[in-house]
């Protein structure tokens, strides 16, 4: 698709709907005073606050765009470049667990890190838990487990010692100091507490940077770059050992309208291939290859005889990643990120501070280094500050920026613009119609003889009663229903018998018995710790090797340590091998338990419109007036949650005794042969040496199993409880909602005529004022019926092009 069509259409179109829908307001200005002696006047001034919600929306298109990396491909220089602000922390080790949104606002005077209540809740539970886990263990414990971590090591104290979460953040340090605590806390809890997810939370609401942008002066950065929003998620290899990729960035990528998926050129050969398959499989899933987008960063670092020239590159990710076909190497792009960033942060200075001294700037010596190479010291004392800035702007140009910023607002105002605009049309269209008709009936009936108005009466209100009547009958609904109900109970059974666990689930089933523990750890047909759950890969290899090299199988289903350390983090990984298990699946079935109720509601609704439409025929055709019934039947409430609690198995501490073989002394003794007992020679004897007591520690799985299949059981029936909920409750409230909605349009047009009814009874001038002034209103109206149904159409179009 050719997005340079596309885009001056698009931004068109936008506009003119905005003009339109700012004469829909005027005018529904103008028939709510025309009418506000009356209720049809409070109405329109509810229309009127309708459409102006629907123009923002259109003015202020939220174009969200999720970024995807492996670790150390330069996500963070990345979102840093497009802002302009070194605003986001990295570092050499994994830094980013919390998803975070980074809004751009044209009218941001300074960035501003907002963290939403229910997020500092989750974090204060999530700090309470470490610090108890630190008081009953030890610091020194808690230090010693870090080990593997040096980086958090340092942050074991501050958590002790209690840590302030504000709820808004500003300036650059002070941003990038937060969110690297609040990312290392959650690193931290999956190393002290595995078995707590602090992302798995109820209401988790993601960090939110607000911060200007470097706005170009060239017309080399898209205007709508101010309705952007970013989203920082964690890399599929950023995840420490007991990190997964949870729910809530699920749900990032769910609401982005693109995902870029950012990958290192250095690391682009054969050799890789598959692991970055393994590393972007799960967006893939969750989104499909449509909405994806590749940005290859640090091709600064290609050579001249480098052999993955650009159209390699491209062939390369197109094919062997899986991502397409070769006639979408558009949606790849090529970028030096480090080049993009010291440019736009040098450019964007210059744009805050315009009487800015070179000696003064902050962002000179990194593009001075980029751009002058090893003399770059005495080349950046020697130019200008207007020398600077051409060197930047080349750099800018060079780094590849320019064509994937463009390219990516495209595709965001694509999928997000028309959607946008499509729904403030409908509804201010559905508006205008009723203003129209309501005129329309109002003006004809203040005409009309006080008899047939009241014969027009009498039959509005008897098809008010053939509605309620139709309503009352609908045996119908209780069938929808009840197979409904029979095929959630069919699934919801399935899901029972797939979910219990068996000991033989921990280990490879095949050659169970024969094997030793190293063994079975290691079979390579062990796919329950390789095949992905629900729509990620969880926890492949959760038992470390250290923890192979320690452990012991004693018995079918018991485990033996030599310390209390193995044994907990033992008991901890198996603990959360299986809550990953159960939660998985019962994603997987909610996913389908929705599908199933979506079919029954849309055979509800073919039903209830076959059952009611002689009715709104019979009053469109004496009323000559049509009407316009939507049935809105939302989803079922049916989340209650994914999560499982599960207990940790007891680690047993035993004493055991170990026999300590034989050794060799040599004593003097006297003996028979040796001068008959005279003389004593040495002789070297055997002797058995002293057992030995040796404390072990032992985790029963025997034990976990029963536990687990109880707690997923339980999650089943609470599922289960919340689906009859829904449809003893919700599903039929709704069917009464639109019979609700069905009652009011009738009673809409029998008020209007009975409005007309006191119309009649005004003064001849004030009785032709008000008729004049509703006829004004009529043509307008029709017009812009007319704008909303081209434009809309319009939408459409663009949406079928995607």
């Amino acid at each position: 698709m050719s997005t340079d069509f596309l885009q001056p259409n698009l931004e068109d179109l936008q506009q003119d709907v905005i003009s339109l829908l700012k004469k829909i307001e005027e005018l529904m200005y103008r028939a709510s005073n025309l009418l506000i002696s009356d209720p049809s006047g409070k109405k329109y001034a509810g229309f009127q606050k309708e459409v102006v919600d629907a123009k923002k929306n259109v003015e202020d298109l939220e174009l969200v765009m999720a970024i995807v990396a492996p670790m150390k491909a330069g996500k963070s220089t990345i979102i840093n470049a497009i802002v302009g602000q070194d605003i986001l922390p990295s570092r050499a080790s994994a830094m980013t667990t919390l998803p975070t949104e980074i809004i751009l606002r044209s009218d941001q005077a300074q960035p501003v890190l907002e963290l939403k209540p229910n997020t500092i809740s989750c974090l204060k539970r999530t700090l309470s838990t470490l610090q108890q886990k630190i008081q009953t263990n030890g610091l020194n414990q808690a230090v010693t487990k870090m080990a593997k971590y040096p980086h958090l090591t340092s942050l074991i104290p501050k958590i002790q010692d209690g840590f302030s979460i504000q709820s808004e953040i500003g300036g650059l340090e002070g941003i990038k100091q937060t969110l690297t605590d609040l990312n290392d806390i959650v690193r931290v809890c999956t190393v002290l507490e595995p078995l707590i997810d602090p992302l798995n939370q109820e209401y988790f609401d993601v960090p939110c940077i607000y911060t200007p942008f470097w706005k170009a002066t060239d017309a080399g950065q898209s205007k709508f770059l101010g309705n952007l929003v970013i989203v920082d998620t964690p890399g599929p290899n950023e995840a420490g050992e007991n990190l997964r990729l949870s729910a809530v960035v699920a749900e990032q990528l769910r609401r982005s309208s693109m995902v870029l998926i950012v990958l290192d050129f250095t690391q682009l050969n054969n050799k890789a291939a598959e692991e970055i398959k393994r590393q972007v499989e799960p967006v893939v899933r969750l989104l499909g290859k449509e909405n994806l987008y590749v940005l290859v960063n640090k091709v600064d670092q290609r050579t001249e005889k480098d052999p993955m020239t650009s159209e390699k590159v491209k062939q390369f990710v197109i094919a062997d990643l899986g991502l397409g076909e070769s006639s979408d190497a558009g949606r790849v792009f090529e970028v030096a990120a480090r080049w993009a960033f010291c440019a736009a942060s040098f450019l964007s200075e210059m744009q805050h501070h315009p009487n800015i001294k070179k000696e003064e700037m902050k962002t000179a010596r990194a593009l001075a280094e980029q751009v002058f190479g090893i003399d770059w010291e005495e080349e950046l004392e020697d130019c200008s500050l207007e020398q600077l800035q051409k060197k930047a702007q080349r750099l800018w140009k060079k780094s590849g920026f320019e064509p994937f910023l463009e390219n990516a607002i495209n595709v965001l105002m694509e999928s997000a613009a028309p959607r946008c605009i499509k729904s403030a049309l409908n509804l201010s269209r559905q508006r205008l119609e009723e203003l129209r008709d309501d005129v329309i009936l109002r003006s004809s009936a203040i005409a009309k003889d006080e008899e047939k108005l009241r014969l027009e009466v009498a039959a509005l209100e008897q098809d008010l009663e053939h509605l309620e009547l139709s309503r009352k009958r609908l045996k119908e609904v209780d069938n929808i229903k009840n197979h409904l109900q029979k095929n959630l109970e069919d699934l919801l059974g399935k899901l029972k018998e797939t979910a219990a666990i068996s000991l033989e689930d921990y280990f490879a089933k095949e050659d169970y018995e024969q094997a030793n523990l190293i063994q079975r750890l290691d079979i390579e047909a062990r796919k329950i710790f390789t095949t992905p759950l629900g729509s990620f890969e969880l926890f492949p290899k959760w038992i470390s090797q250290r923890l192979k090299n320690a452990v012991e199988l004693k018995s079918s289903g018991i485990l033996e340590f030599k310390s209390d350390d193995e044994a907990e983090e033992f008991a901890n990984g198996a603990v959360a091998y299986a809550k990953q298990r159960a939660e998985s699946l019962l994603v997987a079935v909610r996913e389908e338990t929705i599908r199933e109720v979506e079919k029954a509601r849309s055979k509800l609704m073919s039903f209830l419109e076959q059952e009611t439409n002689p009715i709104i025929e019979r009053a469109r055709t004496r009323l000559n007036k049509s009407f316009d019934i939507t049935l809105s039947l939302p989803p079922p409430v049916v989340d209650t949650s994914d999560h499982i609690s599960v207990n940790r198995p007891p680690i047993r501490s035993q004493t055991k005794t170990i026999g300590q073989g034989y050794e060799e002394v040599t004593v003097n003794k006297r003996v028979w042969w040796h001068w008959l007992w005279i003389i004593p020679i040495d002789l070297t004897e055997k002797r058995k040496r002293p057992d030995k007591n040796v404390d072990y520690y032992t985790v029963s799985l025997n034990e976990l199993i029963p536990e687990i299949n109880y707690s997923m059981e339980a999650s089943i029936t609470a599922l289960e409880e919340s689906l009859n909920k829904y449809l003893d409750d919700d599903f039929q409230q709704r069917v009464d909602q639109f019979f609700a909605s069905l009652d009011a349009y009738l009673s809409n047009y029998r008020d209007s005529l009975k409005q007309a009814q006191e119309d009649q009874q005004l003064a001849a001038e004030e009785k032709k004022t008000l008729i004049s002034g509703l006829n004004s209103i009529v043509p307008e109206a029709t017009a812009q019926i007319k704008k909303c149904r081209t434009y809309a159409e319009s939408a459409n179009s663009l949406l079928l092009r995607q």
